[in-house]
């Protein structure tokens, strides 16, 4: 393997500064398009808001004068290129679609972010080494299909036909489906992978998503690793009937059997919150039934189920555990059960190298920082598995996401901001 040897920026390098003003500019722009009530965003993966996100991050990059490349499922990458045009390229972003109701900073921060360093890197003719690409991939979300980190799957080669084989929306419509409908196939999801050859490294800025950061007075995260999530669908089929003259000890009631799993997921899960470093969480996130009336039994359930840790071998025991316990509800109550699995990874380590780089940045401007893993799962996951890949974070008030109430401020957004410039300029003039 290679040892790196990192090119120290000057003092003047750290002198160049975000323009904050802009920055907030732009995501407030952002945040306008799908706006809802109480605040609320819905940007979902391919919905006319998300594509109109997408369209607004396009002109800004044309006004900057960026090499710009679309691929075929939407992934925007905007290149400046370095004094060596030929050199692989630090690409730096995140996404913009949004969960339903969701925040105004999540994903969208980290792509105006590096929008934002990059266009300070061309206003002062800063001309580094390697080429920097900012880079906004479509959908990091799982909320529409229950598939996540879909476009940076598909960069690093890492998507499964298997695993698109029940990936749907709320409506029906197949993610498989959508797919084709842009050109791209079971047989041919390799062919829009990356050469990683062509990539230097990958960095995002995010928000927290949890209290942590928060909680210990520290404006900035160095994301260590990623947990990684097990996501299934769990289909209970038993029988619908009439509510009054059934017979309680005779019914086939999927919904009482959802029920009871739920509350069975929830404590094999607390069981292994506790642990160290083997922490694993779980939730059922959806859950729909039929006939879905007042007067009849429910015959049917579909739940979405969620397991998350950052540790492989701990996740992999609540899994089995958790999937044993439904089928033997399902035995015991005498109704069918199917598992469909959605996504099954591993939690992803972070680079060593980009850390101690992230630590020196902070360390410059005497800015304290958290040492921390990531409990939520981000494209830098998927990018971490074919070139180094670094994460910060800042912290989120009262650790909350997903929300209409999701808030971080601005002067942390700034600050986050800058570090993220500092860390292109450090990483695009590394030597190897």
């Amino acid at each position: 393997m290679k040892s790196r040897q990192s090119v120290r920026a000057s003092p003047l390098s750290y002198n160049i500064q975000i323009n904050k003003r802009r920055l907030l500019r732009d995501l407030n722009a952002v945040s306008r398009i799908g706006i809802g009530d109480r605040g609320s965003v819905t940007r979902l993966v391919f919905s006319i808001k998300e594509l109109r996100s997408r369209q607004f991050l396009i002109h800004q990059m044309r006004q900057i004068g960026l090499q710009i490349h679309i691929d075929r499922i939407g992934n925007i990458f905007g290149r400046l290129d370095g004094a060596n045009a030929k050199a692989p390229a630090l690409l730096v972003g995140s996404h913009l679609d949004t969960v339903i109701h969701g925040g105004k900073f999540d994903g969208t921060m980290g792509v105006i972010a590096a929008l934002e360093a990059v266009r300070i890197l061309k206003e002062q003719k800063l001309v580094l080494q390697s080429p920097v690409e900012v880079v906004c991939f479509v959908g990091e979300e799982s909320s529409r299909f229950g598939y996540s980190t879909l476009g940076s799957s598909l960069v690093a080669g890492e998507i499964r036909a298997k695993d698109l084989a029940h990936a749907a929306d709320a409506q029906g419509t197949k993610l498989e489906d959508i797919l084709a409908s842009m050109g791209i196939y079971r047989n041919n999801l390799r062919s829009m992978s990356r050469d990683p050859s062509t990539i230097r490294a990958y960095l995002e800025l995010h928000i927290e998503q949890g209290p942590i950061l928060e909680a210990k007075k520290k404006p900035i995260g160095i994301v260590t690793s990623i947990a990684a999530p097990t996501r299934f669908r769990v289909v209970l089929t038993g029988q619908a009937d009439h509510s009054g003259t059934t017979p309680m000890e005779m019914r086939k009631d999927a919904l009482v059997a959802a029920s009871e799993f739920i509350v069975a997921l929830e404590k094999i899960c607390r069981r292994y919150s506790r642990m160290e470093k083997g922490r694993v969480v779980g939730t059922v996130g959806a859950i729909s039934i039929e006939p879905g009336v007042i007067n009849a039994i429910p015959g049917k359930a579909e739940l979405s189920v969620d397991i998350r840790s950052i540790a492989a071998e701990a996740k992999r025991r609540v899994v089995r555990l958790v999937q044993a316990r439904i089928r033997e509800i399902a035995r015991r109550r005498k109704i069918q059960v199917k598992i469909l699995p959605l996504r099954e990874e591993d939690p992803v380590p972070l680079d060593k190298w980009l850390i101690h780089l992230l630590k020196e940045c902070c360390e410059m401007r005497n800015i304290a920082y958290e040492i921390m893993p990531s409990g939520a799962g981000h494209d830098a996951m998927q990018m971490a598995k074919v070139t180094p890949a670094g994460m910060l974070f800042i912290p989120s008030r009262r650790g909350i996401s997903h929300s209409p109430l999701e808030w971080s401020e601005p002067e942390d957004i700034c600050l986050g901001a800058q570090l993220l410039l500092d860390s292109v300029i450090r990483v695009a003039n590394e030597t190897t």
